[in-house]
């Protein structure tokens, strides 16, 4: 009888082990927070959500227009929150003084020759299979402006955006209480009869 329960268990145990790897085959990826230096892992992005890949090419430690680039529109909440909903960010640096795999050189000196970069810095939008979608460059304007030309870029391209509203703030307990206060005050009085 022992002998039958050890088996029953084993059996229990290899069907709850093979579920769990059923289930994390078909979860679907966590889409990288901010920019990744592989274009293989941003183009596996780009068909999972469906989002196009915003291809930075840059010279982040020499480049003044690249700073500039970063500075005024992609460290932006606008382009921030429009990145976060709409786009996946690779990013081909080319710096003189940091430090760079040299698999992550070759990758971006192909990807380089591949879009025909000339100059940094260059933003090149393509889809998952690494399609050219639009090529700009540095706009003056801000993260707004910035954005809004990127939406056209897309639209032309025949891209769809999304602009999700932003998370409701949380309420923290004395304006909750504000709140319910303001509400219960609003109502008219009901007479007693």
């Amino acid at each position: 009888m022992k002998r039958i329960i050890g088996v029953a268990l084993v059996c229990l145990a290899a069907v709850g082990v093979q579920a769990q790897s059923w289930v994390k085959k078909d979860q679907a990826p966590e889409k990288t927070k901010g920019f990744t230096d592989s274009f293989e892992q941003a183009k596996k992005e780009a068909a999972a959500f469906k989002q196009p890949i915003f291809a930075f090419f840059t010279g982040s430690d020499w480049c003044p227009w690249c700073m500039k680039l970063r500075s005024e529109v992609i460290d932006t909440k606008a382009f921030e929150k429009f990145a976060a909903d709409n786009l996946i960010l690779f990013e081909a640096d080319f710096p003189h003084d940091k430090k760079v795999s040299s698999g992550v050189k070759k990758q971006n000196a192909e990807l380089k020759a591949k879009y025909g970069v000339r100059g940094f810095p260059t933003v090149v939008l393509v889809d998952a299979e690494g399609k050219e979608l639009g090529t700009t460059g540095y706009e003056e304007g801000g993260g707004e402006a910035y954005v809004k030309s990127l939406k056209e870029m897309l639209a032309k391209a025949g891209v769809k955006t999304e602009d999700k509203p932003e998370a409701a703030k949380a309420l923290s307990p004395f304006e909750k209480m504000k709140a319910e206060r303001a509400a219960k005050a609003a109502q008219p009085a009901v007479p007693v009869k």
